[in-house]
């Protein structure tokens, strides 16, 4: 687009032409598009289509108040448009690196090549194994072998994911004794083998 048409269109943007929207984002979306494949890192590549930071670009450009009349020329916009382009995958880029929760380097494939063919990776479960439950199991009854009734009730309630609160009313102990009775389970549980 040349500086003449690119001043009449900015006179069809100011009276409210509603074709100006639509011949701007024709004019430089391949701009826009160029600039945002030249700055996305190899990382994001994998993950976004260029053309989810070209929405962004023009969701932040049609959104300012300004809008195009407030440039002088075709080059004045495709530097701000640039500059655009460059914060939305600065700013993706930041939050996929810096962040934890969207951490790239924690990512992992779900399917692995074996021998020529793709398979599912084992994904580990968070829940105990059942030998690791049998363990558990066996330690907690070290632990209740030979104590009142009520602290294996207790042991036993807590076990089912009860509050503290919630065993003192069940039991008719003072939620101070359900505590002490753990911190006495917890000094028991370091003196066993």
């Amino acid at each position: 687009m040349d500086d003449h048409a690119f001043e009449e269109f900015v006179a069809q943007a100011r009276r409210g032409d509603p074709n100006a929207s639509s011949e701007l984002l024709r004019a430089f979306e391949q701009d826009v598009r160029q600039m945002v494949r030249l700055r996305l890192p190899k990382t994001l590549r994998s993950r976004f289509d260029s053309m989810d930071f070209v929405q962004a670009v023009w969701a932040s450009f049609f959104s300012d108040d300004g809008g195009p009349e407030r440039f002088d020329s075709p080059q004045h916009l495709r530097a701000f448009l640039a500059g655009v382009a460059r914060n939305k995958v600065l700013e993706e880029y930041r939050k996929r690196t810096q962040t934890r929760k969207y951490d790239i380097g924690r990512e992992e494939p779900l399917y692995v090549l074996r021998g020529g063919r793709e398979r599912p990776l084992d994904v580990p479960s968070a829940d105990p194994t059942p030998s690791q439950r049998l363990q558990a199991e066996d330690r907690l009854a070290q632990l209740v072998a030979g104590r009142p009734a009520i602290e294996a009730r207790v042991v036993r309630l807590r076990q089912e994911g009860r509050t503290f609160e919630e065993i003192a009313e069940q039991t008719g102990l003072g939620e101070r004794s359900v505590r002490r009775i753990f911190e006495g389970l917890k000094a028991r549980a370091g003196e066993l083998p």
